[in-house]
Formats: C-alpha cells, sequence, structure tokens
C-alpha cells in the first residue's frame, strides 16, 4: 500500500513539475489558440458519429445500446481534446517539443472522462 501512495506522489509531483514547465514556455495568445482549435476539431471529428447515433433513437428497441454509445463518445471526447490540444500547442512553441507531455495528457483526460462518466451513468439511471 505504501508503495502505491509513493507511486502517486511521484506522480502528482512530476505531474505539476510538468505543468509548471508548460506554462512557463507558453503565452496566453497561444494557450487560446490551441484550446480553440483544439475544440473546433474535436466538435468536427466527433460530431458526424453523434448525429448518426442520434438519429438511430428512432429504433426504440436499441434506445439503450445508442445510449450508452452515445456517454461512450463523450468519455471519450477529453482524450481527443487533449491530444489535439497537446499537438496545436507544441506547433507554436518549438521548445515544448523537446517536453513529454504524456503525464499532463494521461492525467487532465482521465479526470474530465471520470467526471464526465459519472455524470454519464447518473443521466442513464435517471432516463432508464
Amino acid at each position: 500500500m505504501k508503495q502505491l501512495i509513493n507511486l502517486i506522489d511521484q506522480t502528482i509531483y512530476r505531474f505539476k513539475k510538468l505543468n509548471k514547465l508548460i506554462d512557463s514556455k507558453t503565452t496566453t495568445n497561444s494557450v487560446v489558440k490551441s484550446v480553440l482549435s483544439a475544440l473546433l476539431i474535436t466538435v468536427i471529428i466527433l460530431a458526424i458519429p453523434v448525429l448518426i447515433v442520434v438519429n438511430m433513437f428512432i429504433i426504440s428497441k436499441l434506445t439503450f445500446i445508442l445510449a450508452i454509445l452515445l456517454v461512450v463518445m463523450v468519455v471519450s471526447w477529453p482524450y481527443l481534446y487533449y491530444a489535439f490540444y497537446y499537438k496545436i500547442l507544441k506547433n507554436y512553441h518549438e521548445e515544448i517539443k523537446d517536453i513529454n507531455t504524456k503525464l499532463p495528457y494521461l492525467i487532465e483526460s482521465t479526470i474530465i472522462a471520470i467526471v464526465l462518466l459519472t455524470i454519464g451513468i447518473i443521466v442513464l439511471s435517471i432516463i432508464f
């Protein structure tokens, strides 16, 4: 148990250190551009599958499966968003290309995915 706590503590320390390093190299303007670009790209990528699934709700026998599929798409959204965010941010700043952004990417995406999954489970339990 102590090894697990030490591993979590070291991971959080490395995450904070990498975030400070990335924040020191970026500017507000480039972060805003990266956020908006990543949002636009992820919305474009996920719009077509979401619209197809929503239009399939006419078939009443598949409603529960389609709702679960929508929750899976919503939970996968943060991973896609942060992948594009860090890729675009690395294009704006050459010095960030040397920094390993995998740890911040995984931690931030997982935290948001867990929150979205919790909301999705609550909504599904209320509806069905």
